[in-house]
């Protein structure tokens, strides 16, 4: 078989021939590479045509409005941790640091995606790797205030808890260890929350799936599951009503969890979800995702999106896609294959866009897309028709914030990406963006010996002055950390995932860089 026979039968099934590299290189689809994308979307033969795809009706309207003019955090939340948290952030933390980043001015916290991960160990600590995306991490739960938790004896888990607190990298294992011994007393102590009959009737079949799939793998009764999602959406609820919660939708899940198993009907075998090399990323990214089968999704009544879209919504003030190219195409690599090996395919992206729409406004929830990377210009016309906000980061863009984008949000950059600290004092391991700390020398026109927070503070206040709708800032960059919470492409070279903040709740709440930060985005009028 020649390659035009196989380009020309890989673009029916929506595999594209080739794509441009970060140096704007054409980078073409080889025949092997076709050939396993083929055979994973179940293209066997030479004949097999591409099944019809049940598009359903779905309104043009728009997603729900962004704020005009706001400003919050970026926060990881496992690494906000108080005196009272058992080693890792949790929903009281967050409930808290809102309560105070509203009485400085802000409107908004992105959290990190708080999808459930596998009741087993070794405890998964990446948010982006969860076992499902519409359910919610048990780790996040504060123990003390789960109804019950007064007439359960929990002083010996709790002791233990609070002494991790003293231990910068965060012990998943044992925190995973300590509040499910807890809970699981509390649980025996008041099985049958107020409200608990409602919610589980609210969550539908889904819910008893994941349940009884936690149930099989810790050998604990569904009911506990359960409950524990239960007061999961309590906790939830209650920070929401501090401030404006915006939460965060990875772009897959992991392949041995909950909603991999749930709809492992409409994955592609043999196939992970990646992206193509880039500057930050040269050999690419192997994210370990099994891709959904775009072909598939209509006889899954685009379940796998909704879930994901109604799980991110829930007591939401926003909704932040990471990945948000993967509406339009992803990038997969078959099996036995590097990550720049890979090729693209196309998902049905004015469904998909029509559903988030649908979505967002049934959540009152406004929309970011993280278009960042290799996205093409009609991606960004397309989200920002459905009303999405862009994203523009000090990293990515040579420009003054004031000739930005207004319907987008400004940041320095990512949970993936260098700090302002990491990059001014070169201390970022990957020295070949040390070159970005010119960047900073031209923002901020601050000497060579400049104490990074004030590095910090100065980029934010440009920030702030920019004609973008949010500004989001970093919690890491106001505090001067060096470490970036996750190096791509690594996995024991760094503490991924696993960093604390430096100081706790108590002392950022009278930081400087905190309280500077606040002030720049008071006196924009944000």
């Amino acid at each position: 078989m020649d390659t035009l026979r196989i380009s020309e039968r890989a673009r029916q099934w929506g595999i594209l021939p080739y794509y441009y590299g970060w140096q704007g290189d054409l980078v073409e689809t080889s025949p092997e590479v076709e050939n396993a994308i083929l055979a994973a979307m179940g293209a066997a033969q030479d004949a097999d045509a591409p099944p019809r795809l049940r598009r359903p009706k779905l309104p043009r309207d728009p997603c729900a409005p962004p704020p005009r003019r706001a400003w919050g955090w970026s926060v990881q939340l496992y690494a906000l941790r108080s005196s009272e948290s058992w080693g890792i952030g949790d929903l009281a933390d967050v409930r808290r640091f809102g309560r105070w980043s509203r009485s400085q001015g802000a409107s908004v916290i992105l959290l990190n995606p708080l999808g459930a991960q596998r009741p087993t160990l070794p405890y998964q600590p990446s948010p982006y790797f969860a076992s499902s995306r519409r359910f919610r991490n048990a780790v996040f739960l504060r123990v003390e205030d789960v109804e019950g938790a007064r007439v359960a004896d929990i002083a010996t888990e709790r002791e233990e808890a609070l002494r991790l607190n003293l231990q910068r990298t965060i012990d998943y294992d044992r925190v995973f260890e300590l509040k499910t011994a807890a809970l699981w007393k509390i649980f025996n102590a008041s099985p049958r929350p107020r409200g608990l009959a409602s919610f589980a009737a609210r969550e539908g079949p889904a819910l008893g799936e994941f349940a009884r799939f936690n149930a099989q793998l810790d050998g604990r009764p569904p009911e506990f599951h359960t409950w524990l999602q239960f007061h999961l959406d309590q906790q939830v609820a209650r920070a929401s009503k501090e401030i404006g919660l915006i939460t965060d939708v990875p772009v897959g899940f992991e392949p041995d969890g909950f909603d991999a198993w749930r709809f492992r009907e409409y994955l592609a075998p043999h196939t992970r979800v990646g992206a193509p090399p880039d500057e930050f990323f040269r050999d690419g990214q192997d994210w370990g995702l099994p891709p959904l089968n775009p072909w598939k999704l209509g006889q899954a009544r685009w379940e796998p999106f909704i879930d994901a879209m109604r799980g991110a919504g829930s007591h939401a003030a926003g909704i932040r896609l990471d990945h948000v190219m993967g509406l339009f195409r992803l990038f997969w690599i078959p099996e036995g294959m590097k990550a720049r090996q890979g090729a693209y395919v196309q998902y049905p992206s004015r469904v998909l866009l029509s559903l988030l729409a649908r979505e967002s406004r049934r959540a009152n929830a406004f929309v970011i897309g993280e278009d960042l990377g290799l996205v093409e210009p009609v991606v960004r016309r397309q989200l920002k028709k459905k009303g999405s906000l862009s994203y523009r980061l000090v990293w990515f863009e040579g420009s003054d914030p004031r000739s930005w984008p207004r319907d987008a949000v400004a940041a320095v950059g990512t949970h993936d990406l260098p700090t302002v600290a990491g990059i001014w004092t070169l201390s970022e391991p990957e020295t070949r963006l040390h070159h970005l700390r010119q960047k900073l020398v031209e923002m901020t026109q601050l000497p060579d010996n400049a104490p990074v927070v004030d590095v910090a503070v100065e980029v934010y206040t440009q920030l702030a002055r920019g004609r973008p709708r949010l500004v989001l800032a970093s919690l890491e960059d106001a505090l001067g950390v060096h470490e970036r919470p996750n190096v791509p492409g690594t996995t024991q070279e760094f503490p991924n995932w696993r960093l604390a903040l430096p100081v706790p709740i108590e002392q950022i709440e009278t930081s400087d860089g905190p309280m500077r930060i606040a002030k720049a985005m008071r006196d924009a009028r944000r």
